[in-house]
């Protein structure tokens, strides 16, 4: 266990104290900022300046609206137009004179739903200046126990002009935690397990691997390379996820995207916990197939056929939103490479029972388990073949005569 962990801080130690590690590390962050700061801009230039329609079914506004006191740097102010009819609305709306409309019910006191028609999906920056608008003129009028309720903001239902699209609005902020899950797998695959990968497939050419193994087994040598990578691989979670916390603290309140974001924190453990497995057992497999492999170009092709499968959740994204509970979707759920990406979405959308979470889990954990073990041996069989591949197969083979 001590050569285990012997290997694993100097598998640290060995990625982290290199300068190109920091930089492709801070690298992604300042790339993201840069991009979040130009689709700001660029959203804010090209955002419509038309006034936003109202109907006031409930007969609540009966003042003048007040708006916000001034533009902000991303939210420019929106002028709101009373209508006294739905019709009358739709029509300014298709003439081109207003961007859109909402319809306060007449059950708005009990219900705080609102009926949102558009051209163009609701913004954040628009939904703030429509609960602004509702806060301050319809608080007057609301009976006292009511108005905490309205105080923390309505439920929209957005329905398009032509009538074929129409969802709650809530339900958009949804797909952020399988994306950032999805994107931390997908990131911390390809950099810490590529490492592994190239490293094994260099220490096997230039056979520095014949020199570690007579200090430490093959199965210790391989576990102590996945816990270091391992470790690499949350290192770059960890800072990601304080300068991430740095910038929302920092520019939370100034950016509506920022400032509008809902998390299910609950959702984003349990994807977390997805990962830890999910990254050793991915690991573990780059690090069984580069074993198997005589050079580095050999190794891109492996790095291709294990990034396929991550990504299928991703193809068939509108499919596991639609239908989370589908065979389809669980399949992809139980498969080991695209489980964390296609759980986290379904945990999105659906409540998925707590036994199949477990399940998942579980499983993960032992393929885990199987596939270090696999690759130790694998690392065993290629020293004895440097010039030639080992198979797959021969791998099996053996431990089956072996067990």
């Amino acid at each position: 266990m001590n050569k285990t962990f012997e290997v694993a801080r100097y598998e640290y130690t060995h990625h982290v104290a290199r300068p190109r590690f920091w930089i492709a590390l801070l690298s992604l962050p300042i790339g993201i900022v840069l991009v979040i700061f130009i689709s700001v801009v660029v959203s804010f230039s090209s955002m419509s300046k038309l006034p936003i329609g109202y109907v006031d079914e409930a007969n609540l506004i009966s003042q003048a609206f007040v708006g916000p006191q001034k533009p902000s740097l991303f939210e420019p102010v929106i002028p709101m137009l009373p209508f006294s009819s739905a019709e009358e609305a739709r029509a300014a709306a298709e003439r081109g004179d207003i961007q859109a409309y909402f319809i306060i019910p007449k059950a708005y006191e009990s219900t705080f739903q609102v009926k949102y028609y558009f051209n163009e999906p609701l913004t954040s920056t628009i939904r703030r200046q429509i609960q602004q608008f509702l806060t301050k003129n319809l608080l007057v009028g609301i009976n006292v126990p009511n108005r905490a309720r309205a105080d923390a903001g309505s439920q929209y239902t957005l329905v398009s002009l032509d009538g074929t699209r129409s969802t709650a609005e809530n339900e958009i902020a949804k797909i952020v935690v399988p994306l950032v899950v999805g994107l931390l797998f997908v990131i911390v695959v390809l950099s810490s397990g590529g490492y592994l990968l190239q490293a094994v497939v260099e220490e096997k050419e230039n056979r520095t691997i014949e020199i570690m193994v007579t200090s430490t087994s093959p199965n210790e040598l391989m576990a102590g390379k996945i816990i270091g990578n391992l470790s690499v691989g949350l290192t770059q979670i960890l800072v990601w996820a304080l300068l991430a916390a740095a910038l929302v603290l920092a520019l939370g309140d100034r950016v509506p995207f920022l400032r509008d974001m809902h998390i299910s924190w609950t959702n984003m453990g349990l994807s977390l916990l997805l990962l830890l497995p999910s990254f050793v057992f991915t690991a573990a497999l780059m690090a069984m197939l580069g074993a198997t492999v005589t050079d580095s170009q050999e190794a891109a092709q492996v790095t291709g056929l294990i990034t396929f499968p991550i990504m299928i959740p991703y193809y068939f994204f509108s499919v596991l939103m639609m239908h989370p509970n589908g065979a389809f979707s669980r399949a992809l759920s139980y498969f080991p490479l695209s489980a964390p990406v296609a759980m986290s979405v379904r945990m999105a959308f659906t409540q998925v029972p707590a036994w199949e979470l477990a399940l998942v889990i579980v499983m993960l954990m032992l393929f885990s388990v199987l596939t270090v073990w696999l690759a130790g041996k694998a690392f065993r069989m290629g020293m004895l073949q440097y010039s030639k591949r080992v198979r797959l197969s021969q791998i099996f083979k053996k431990e089956a005569r072996r067990g």
